[in-house]
């Protein structure tokens, strides 16, 4: 192996090495903590703005089923309150 050979190899090396490096800088800049979140953000944002498009787009084509859905998921959520209504009702009546 010659002395320009060796030269060579030594430059590749150097060079490699600082490829290496700037590549290791990159994904260090990438995986940090607020890289990852705001990603994260962006792209929960995006995927509910793309549900809310599929909703308003299926409530637009069927607008009575979407209401029956609805009020089904508000009698869920407010059924305790209901049930003290209707509790509070019946015990006037009788």
């Amino acid at each position: 192996m010659s002395e320009a050979d060796v030269a060579r190899a030594e430059a590749e090396v150097v060079a490699t090495r600082e490829r290496l490096l700037a590549t290791t800088h990159a994904l260090q800049a990438r995986l940090s903590p607020s890289v990852l979140a705001s990603e994260a953000w962006e792209t929960a944002r995006e995927k509910s703005a793309e549900a809310a498009t599929g909703a308003a787009r299926a409530i637009g084509k069927r607008p009575i089923a979407a209401s029956a859905a609805a009020i089904g998921v508000a009698a869920l959520v407010a059924r305790k309150p209901i049930a003290r209504l209707i509790a509070r009702l019946r015990g006037k009546d009788q």
